[in-house]
């Protein structure tokens, strides 16, 4: 059963940033698992994922991020 999308309803999401999160970060996104990694060429990234918010609360925390200056890598529904 494909599940409908709107500007209000709640999604789950994947949020991958470059650099490791501090603690600082982590409460922008609520109960999420966080994974950091380092690749092969020595960049850090973490990946939040089971990050759950309507269209809304993404447009704004994609903001937040901006602001402090932290690259997004990828956004993906879960």
């Amino acid at each position: 059963m494909p599940h409908n999308i709107s500007l209000n309803s709640q999604n789950k999401y994947e949020i991958k940033v470059y650099g490791r999160a501090d603690d600082s970060w982590r409460g922008w996104f609520g109960e999420a698992q966080v994974r950091s990694e380092t690749l092969a060429d020595g960049v850090e990234t973490t990946a939040f994922s089971d990050v759950v918010m309507d269209q809304a609360g993404l447009v704004g925390l994609i903001r937040q991020l901006h602001g402090h200056g932290i690259v997004l890598i990828s956004v993906r529904q879960m």
